[in-house]
């Protein structure tokens, strides 16, 4: 233990810090300071240029599919395409922004969005 000087008393006495510190830390002038401080720097953040770009940057990557380019590879080949739904067996005719579409038959044209593709792969 460490030996302090006592404002009071104008001499040494032996202090445990700990109590001090932990009334210190605990107080709620010291909450009122941490939750001032952490919404200042928050709000710095979340309002800076630096962060609008970020957050545009992902919504608008978000908005790109990259299965797009994957579909793209599967034009006028015989595929099959697993489904939130099941299994679907044709040829891919068109890759749109985010849809394909694909003939089953001559007859039967299914569009699918992509949301919807698990996976994609050669007949």
């Amino acid at each position: 233990m460490r030996v302090f000087c006592c404002r009071e008393c104008k001499g040494n006495t032996n202090l445990n810090p700990k109590p001090r510190l932990k009334r210190i830390l605990f107080s709620n002038r010291f909450a009122k300071f941490i939750q001032r401080n952490t919404k200042q720097a928050i709000a710095g953040v979340i309002y800076s240029q630096t962060f609008k770009d970020y957050l545009l940057s992902i919504i608008e990557e978000s908005r790109v599919s990259p299965f797009k380019e994957i579909a793209r590879q599967y034009i006028e080949q015989e595929v099959v395409i697993e489904t939130t739904a099941g299994q679907l067996e044709g040829v891919v005719t068109f890759v749109g922004d985010d849809y394909l579409e694909l003939a089953e038959s001559p007859t039967s044209t299914v569009l699918l969005p992509f949301t919807s593709i698990n996976t994609i792969q050669n007949a």
